[in-house]
Parts: structure tokens; C-alpha cells; sequence
């Protein structure tokens, strides 16, 4: 992409890297399944979003050019037709591919599942603490909510999709799962096609404009318009179409448009605009390339095709069971080896053989006898290969088809991931060193410090280890172990900190020291990072979790589920007048941080965020501790002494009264808390129930931390801070 004003994010110069470049399907499993431990796979992602992103890769014709720029005058519903009619969405020939209960429309969901099961992943980035406060990231993260769901009420668009999958007997995580390379589940230009949206996520700060028209586009026209041409096709076989039925489209839509709309008014250039194009031209172009995959030979689609990708998925394992058969003089085992042109002629000597009889599936021992439970093949087939099998022998003899189009290649750029070793001997050189403040900031905008998130493992662990090694050693801490788990222990847990909570009130002097006014936050830079620890829940694989739902849930609440006015970060730094103008500067800015002295705490709270998978038991204590601390107790005080101060306080008094509110025990922020370490620790004892103890002492270990500073003797917290040096986590929920 040459035409940018955005910053590149630093991958480490000398970093090591693999001799051959990545290939789509591991790129994609690596960044979708486990990005935590994948860290050196995101230089890779960088190069191929911009190559995707290019001119030469996405055209920005004279059409496209004057849709972006029609935006301002027109409606989502008018822009969507716009592109309808310029031929931008071209219907697919589909040329009988779409009869009834056809397979090539089923294989058709299969490929586009990298993409069905990524669906949202491209707003990842916008919903960042770097990007989500504005009126385009509240914008983005109301549609994120939207396709993420609510694990109280509804599921997600890749829930849906999963749905879709199994309905037509495709398992989803087969998808991602590791698998020989003749039997990959999905050609590698549909892994390509889910990589541009996923590798979008991961780098908000340059390719933010970029995503609004990506996501337009998405949101607009997309994700599939073959998906919706074939849905008669799939419903004659029998597949769930929620994916298809149930999408809020003019919604989505119509917040894309908006979110554009709001990205123009804070600047509107000509840079700006094309960038926005580039975009959605990416998008469309993607979208085509895969279409026209699909029209063509990359994926099987008579079912001929569909028996010899059969044949070629079997031919590892069914070699040895055929050393002793013959067909027509041929070896069959030496058939199966050969591979190509020999499987080709493997299936014509069937076809001709006395197993089959053409036009006659029922009548042919191939299908009565061979592939049965009582044949020689032992029943070894799927349900979908027997449907191919079946659908071959009846259409034996009809006329060949016209020749399809050749494969439609790859067209973005695959380079060799870094060595993971020397990726986090880079982490650690590059950032050991660095204050807390530079250590606040790069973890804030890791998207421009990847190997940061290998850092922060490593720093994370050893802020814990201090942790553990004070709660379990020292006496002044009580030495104390956590109450067995169980459901009921875990409320009743909680239910007893809101009495300590209610006992504390009236205990906030006006002038106490380190509350400006008596009614400000303890540690100002946690408070307009409010959440923060719970960003890394933005995620579209693990969202069907149902721990990953209520804390993403609370997560968009913090940011005021898509409303700025109510972004519990702006109500913050607007409580914060008294640091200056510089309070207001977004998260970005290196001189915000000069404004706050950062200790370690808020450093370890704003790292663990980007290692949700290695540290989810802690975040699960950290989170339920602070949403429960102060709801009927020091919120209430806050409140009163910043009403008392008047007109100039009114942020202060806002900030207490809303996290009193929205914090609640009975259906707030602190019941979502219990709840999802009480679905965590139920999907720990039914996977590892040995493990049960461990975790649940890793919860508690950082919700007894919270209880110390909030609740805690004098004694107690003094010992806490000379072990971990903070005198608190966060002062909020």
C-alpha cells in the first residue's frame, strides 16, 4: 500500500526469522487459534494485509471512487444499492450448481468457514483501549457487540456459522485444526480471503481507516452474496440459515456508514477518503477472488470431483489395505500411492468394473456391499462422501460438463514468520529496561509494539510470583487458603464483601490524601484505563465461552456500550480537570503519560489484558475483585463528598454514582463477574477436574489481593506494598 499517513508497526530489527514463508492455512490457524503463543506470526500478518490493501491487488475504479464519495449524501440502505447496481456484486453463474441438496453448496459453506467463524474480527482493533474512545470506536464497538452476541440473550454471527456447519455434518473446529495437507478442510484462498479481516484487527493504528471501508463493505454487502443465492440449495438439505436469517444487516450497515461519517468529520482529506476506498475496494476484491474460486477448479464441484478429493484425503491410509486387490489388471495399492492422474484412472476402473452399475446407486454393489459395515471397506466413508458416491454412480454416462476456469491463485504476500526464541529475546532487550511510564504506553498501543506482548508475559508472571510468594508466606497477610470451591462458596463469597462494603460508609474525609476533593480516583491513570484488563475478551473464537462473554459484555459496558457520553474513561479524565488540558489526549499521545505516576500494578493490570489465555484465572479474580469493591459503600461516600463540593466536581460525583449503579450485585457488573468465574471453574471440572483446586486458588489469590487493599488492616496493606509495591489494582469497575 503506498499511499498512507499511518505508522508501521515495530517488529524488531534483527529479529530471526524461518526459512520459508508461511502458507494461508497456517498463518490463519495461527492468529485465529492461539495469537497468544503465534506473536511471531504477526509480521507476516502486517506484510500480507498491505499487500491485499494495494492497488494493484484492489482496484479503486471510478465507481468505487464515487460510492466512498457519495457517503455524506446518502443513506446505508442507498449506498448498499449503489454498489448493487454499479456491478460491484456480480450474481454468480451458478450454471445447476445450486440444485437441491447439491453438495458444491455445501462444500461452498465449508470454504467460506475460516471466514463465517472469524466474523467480526476485523473490529478487534477498533475496540482497543488505544482506538475505542470515540465516536468512531463507539460506533465500531456497538457492531462488535452485535455480531459477539450476549451470553445472557443471544449468539454470535460465528455461533450461528458454527451452527450452519454442523447442520450440514461439518465439524467447525475442523476448520482450524491441524490436518495433512490432502486433507485440508478448505482451499487456501478461502483461508486467504478470512486473513484480510483478521490480520485488519490486529493492527489498528495503521490500518484503521482501511477497516471502516473493509468493514462497510462487510457490513453493507457482505459477508457472502453466493451464501445467500444458494440458501434455497441448503435448506432442501436440511441446513440451519440462522447465519443467513438473522443478521441485524440495515443495523450493521447503517453504524458502518455512521462510523465513516464520524471518521471524516474529525478530519476530511483526500488521504483520508482513500484510504477509507482502499478499504472497501480490498474487501470487494476478496470477496470476487474467492467467488470466482469457487466458480472454478479450486474446490471440487461435479460429483466426480467430489469422489476423487475423497479418493486423495483416503489414499494415506488405504494404500496398505490394498496390496492384494486388483482392478482390471491394475494395482490397486500402486494406484492409490501414485497419486493424480492414478487416482483418475483408479475411478474410471471402478466405474467400469462390476461393483457399479451406472444410473443405479441401489443396484450397485459398490454402494450395497463395498463401502457397508459388512464390506471390505469397513463403512469408512462420512455420510457426505456416501451422498458424493451415490450422486456419481446416478449421473455415470450423462455428458461431460464445459471445462471450469482455471484455479484462481493466491494474490497476497507470504513471508516466514520470526524464530519465537529470538522474537522474545528481542522483547526482552527492547523493553526490559523501560520505565513504567514507557512500559504503560507501549502496552497501551501494543499493536504498534508487538513483541511487547511476549514481554508482558514474562512480566505478568513475575509481578504474580512476588504475589503468591507474599499471600502464601507471609504472616502479616494471614497466610490464608481460599474456601474449597464450589458455586454456592463463590457467592456466598462475594455476597459477604458487599456487607464489608456497606460497613465501610461514612470513612472518606474531604481532603484524604490521594483523592483530590475526597471524591477523585485513587490512581488516576487506572481510572482512564477503566476495563482495561478485560480488552484482550474481544474475541470472536472465544466468545461462545461463556466467561469470554460476560467479560467482553463488561467491557463494552465500561466504554458505555457504544456511547461515548457514558465511555466511563471520558467521564474519568473529565473528573481529572485539575491535571490539565493534556488529560484529554488520546491514548496514543506519549505526553498523556507524563501526566500520572504509574507503579507496577496498573503496568501488570494493563499487560495481562494482552495474555488472556495464559492468565484468564487471574483476570477472572482481578475483574471480580474490583467489581465488587465500593458498590454500598465507598462509591456512596465519593458521591456525597463530590455533590458537596458543587457544579465543579460534578464528573467526580458522576463516576462514583454510575459504578455504584452499574456494579451491582443482584444483576450488575459484579453478578456478570460471578458468573463467569463460576462458568469457568464448571468448564474446568468437567474437562480437568484434578485441576479444580489449582485454578480456583489462582482465582482467589487475586481476589483476596483486592479484599486486602480495599478492606484490608493497615498492617496487611503495608505488607502488600512491600512485597508488590502498589497500594491498589484499580480504583473501579
Amino acid at each position: 500500500m503506498s499511499e498512507s499517513d499511518a505508522p508501521a508497526p515495530d517488529f524488531g530489527e534483527g529479529v530471526a526469522r524461518r526459512g520459508a514463508a508461511c502458507t494461508p492455512r497456517e498463518l490463519f490457524c495461527a492468529l485465529f487459534v492461539d495469537l497468544e503463543r503465534s506473536v511471531h506470526f504477526l509480521e507476516p500478518a502486517f506484510e500480507l494485509a498491505r499487500s491485499l490493501l494495494s492497488p494493484e491487488r484492489a482496484p479503486l475504479d471510478a465507481e468505487l471512487d464515487r460510492a466512498t464519495s457519495a457517503l455524506d449524501a446518502l443513506s446505508a440502505s442507498a449506498f448498499t444499492e449503489l454498489l448493487e447496481r454499479s456491478g460491484h456484486v456480480p450474481a454468480a453463474p451458478l450454471d445447476g450448481r445450486g440444485r437441491p441438496g447439491s453438495s458444491w453448496a455445501a462444500r461452498v459453506v465449508r470454504e467460506l468457514g475460516p471466514l463465517g467463524l472469524s466474523d467480526g474480527a476485523w473490529l478487534r482493533g477498533w475496540v482497543q483501549v488505544n482506538m475505542v474512545e470515540s465516536e468512531v470506536g463507539m460506533r465500531m464497538l456497538r457492531q462488535l457487540m452485535l455480531r459477539l452476541g450476549d451470553p445472557g440473550s443471544s449468539e454470535s454471527h460465528a455461533a450461528r456459522f458454527a451452527a450452519l456447519l454442523k447442520s450440514l455434518g461439518i465439524p467447525p473446529e475442523s476448520v482450524t485444526r491441524w490436518e495433512w495437507d490432502e486433507s485440508a478442510p478448505c482451499a487456501d484462498i478461502s483461508y486467504e480471503h478470512a486473513l484480510l479481516g483478521l490480520c485488519l484487527g490486529f493492527f489498528p493504528s495503521s490500518f484503521s481507516l482501511e477497516t471502516l471501508g473493509f468493514n462497510l463493505w462487510m457490513a453493507a454487502v457482505g459477508p457472502c452474496p453466493l451464501l445467500d443465492a444458494l440458501a434455497p440449495s441448503l435448506r432442501q438439505r436440511g441446513a440451519n440459515l440462522r447465519y443467513l436469517e438473522q443478521k441485524e444487516r440495515s443495523t450493521l450497515a447503517d453504524l458502518a456508514r455512521q462510523a465513516i461519517l464520524h471518521a471524516l468529520a474529525e478530519s476530511d482529506t483526500p488521504l483520508r477518503r482513500r484510504r477509507i476506498a482502499r478499504g472497501l475496494a480490498a474487501a470487494r476484491a476478496s470477496y470476487l477472488r474467492w467467488q470466482d474460486a469457487m466458480l472454478g477448479r479450486n474446490v471440487p464441484f461435479s460429483p466426480r470431483d467430489f469422489v476423487l478429493e475423497g479418493i486423495r484425503r483416503k489414499a494415506r491410509f488405504a494404500t496398505e489395505h490394498h496390496r492384494d486387490i486388483r482392478l482390471a489388471r491394475c494395482s490397486v495399492a500402486e494406484l492409490f500411492a501414485q497419486g493424480g492422474d492414478a487416482h483418475e484412472l483408479l475411478l474410471d476402473k471402478i466405474a467400469a468394473s462390476k461393483l457399479v452399475k451406472p444410473g443405479d446407486p441401489d443396484n450397485s454393489r459398490f454402494i450395497s456391499h463395498s463401502i457397508t459395515i459388512d464390506g471390505p471397506m469397513f463403512d469408512a466413508f462420512t455420510p457426505a462422501e456416501k451422498v458424493d458416491l451415490r450422486e456419481w454412480i446416478e449421473r455415470l454416462g450423462e455428458p461431460t460438463l464445459a471445462p471450469r476456469p482455471e484455479p484462481v491463485p493466491l494474490a497476497g504476500r507470504y513471508t516466514p514468520p520470526q524464530s519465537p526464541d529470538d522474537l522474545e529475546r528481542f522483547a526482552l532487550e527492547r523493553y526490559g529496561e523501560l520505565s513504567n511510564n514507557d512500559l504503560y504506553y507501549c502496552f497501551a498501543n501494543a499493536d504498534l509494539h508487538p513483541a511487547i506482548i511476549v514481554f508482558g508475559r514474562v512480566f505478568v508472571a513475575g509481578a504474580l510470583e512476588r504475589l503468591c510468594h507474599a499471600l502464601d508466606n507471609d504472616p502479616r497477610l494471614g497466610s490464608m487458603n481460599p474456601p474449597r470451591y464450589s458455586e454456592r462458596a463463590a457467592a456466598e463469597m462475594v455476597a459477604e464483601q458487599h456487607e464489608k462494603n456497606a460497613r465501610s460508609r461514612n470513612k472518606i474525609e474531604p481532603e484524604a490524601e490521594g483523592r483530590p476533593g475526597g471524591g477523585g480516583p485513587t490512581n488516576p491513570i487506572a481510572a482512564i484505563f477503566d476495563g482495561c484488563w478485560l480488552q484482550g475478551f474481544a474475541d470472536v473464537r472465544r466468545s461462545g465461552n461463556e466467561e469470554y462473554g460476560w467479560l467482553f459484555r463488561i467491557y463494552a459496558s465500561e466504554h458505555g456500550d457504544g456511547e461515548l457520553e457514558w465511555n466511563h474513561d471520558l467521564i474519568f479524565r473529565r473528573a481529572l480537570t485539575e491535571l490539565g488540558p493534556d488529560v484529554m489526549l488520546p491514548k496514543t499521545d506519549r505526553q498523556l503519560y507524563e501526566l500520572f505516576a504509574i507503579g507496577v500494578g496498573s503496568v501488570a493490570t494493563l499487560a495481562v489484558s494482552l495474555n488472556t489465555q495464559r492468565f484468564l484465572p487471574e483476570i477472572l479474580g482481578l475483574n471480580l475483585g474490583i467489581e465488587a469493591t465500593g458498590v454500598g459503600g465507598e462509591y456512596l461516600d465519593s458521591w456525597k463528598v463530590a455533590r458537596a463540593e458543587g457544579p465543579g466536581s460534578h464528573y467526580k460525583a458522576l463516576a462514583a454514582r454510575l459504578h455504584n449503579s452499574i456494579d451491582n450485585y443482584a444483576d450488575g457488573h459484579t453478578k456478570w463477574s460471578l458468573a463467569a468465574v463460576q462458568a469457568f471453574m464448571r468448564r474446568v471440572k468437567e474437562a480437568a477436574p484434578s485441576q479444580l483446586d489449582a485454578q480456583w486458588r489462582r482465582i482467589w489469590r487475586l481476589w483476596r489481593c483486592q479484599d486486602i487493599f480495599t478492606h484490608g488492616t493497615e498492617i496487611e496493606k503495608q505488607a502488600l506494598a512491600e512485597h508488590f509495591g502498589v497500594t491498589s489494582l484499580a480504583p473501579t469497575g
